[in-house]
């Protein structure tokens, strides 16, 4: 149970950190872009566009395989992971 748990420990933290690493070269390339003068709506449209898809790429990648598989329960513990109803 101990080494569920640290495991489970080690697999937030690289997910937050990898969720992170994104979020900031994203927030710095927005940023330098809106220095430069750049049209501030479109900026911020287009980093929550790069952001979204950064995040969801992963997961809806495993959907997809989970589905092409025909795993219903994958399907239905992925579905739980990502608060789908």
């Amino acid at each position: 149970a101990c080494l569920r748990a640290q495991g489970a420990s080690e697999t937030i933290r690289d997910s937050r950190s990898q969720s992170e690493q994104s979020r900031d070269e994203l927030t710095t390339k927005a940023l330098s872009a809106l220095q430069q003068g750049g049209d501030a709506q479109a900026i911020l449209q287009d980093l929550a566009w790069k952001l979204t898809n950064r995040l969801i790429h992963a997961p809806t990648k495993s959907l997809q395989q989970a589905a092409r598989d025909g795993d219903d329960e994958r399907l239905n513990i992925l579905r739980d992971s990502l608060g789908l109803e």
